[in-house]
């Protein structure tokens, strides 16, 4: 596996990366389109975004997406086949170098398999805020540094 830096052009794939591994979750409904996935990647490669792709041989198999000026973990996300091989650890542990101040999270709420593997890595539930679309929690990460990261109020 490599890690390496977005590189423009890449919209596509990495929406469509997306996409696959967000109906992996197995979440009751869904909560996105392919086209409403590929449009949000467009926006948010025009200037929030840092991104991180993970890639095995030549194929995009995983991205971390960090909202640096929100301290936020934005998006983490496996293609099927390559989730449990310790490669989201491995994006995992760039947001953490990234962000040495901590940083937070959010995701839906029966998301289990996220829900775990990111307590497994010290992140501590924050929040859950309740919504007819979908209950969502929120986690934080501590600094590793000097200053702490706080949450952004509901």
């Amino acid at each position: 596996m490599r890690l390496r830096p977005y590189a423009p052009g890449e919209e596509g794939r990495l929406a469509d990366l997306w996409y696959e591994s967000w109906r992996s979750v197995g979440l009751a409904r869904p909560v996105v389109t392919r086209e409403q996935l590929a449009e949000r990647t467009r926006l948010e490669l025009s200037g929030r975004w840092t991104v991180t792709v993970a890639e095995v041989g030549e194929e995009m198999v995983g991205f971390l997406a960090l909202a640096l000026a929100e301290d936020r973990l934005d998006q983490l996300f496996l293609a099927p086949a390559y989730q449990g091989r310790g490669l989201g650890g491995a994006l995992f542990e760039v947001a953490v170098r990234r962000m040495p101040t901590g940083f937070w999270l959010s995701t839906q709420a029966e998301n289990r398999r996220a829900r775990a593997f990111y307590e497994q890595r010290g992140m501590s539930l924050d929040r859950v805020e309740y919504d007819a679309d979908g209950d969502r929690v929120f986690y934080v990460f501590p600094a590793t540094g000097a200053e702490a990261v706080s949450l952004p109020a509901s």
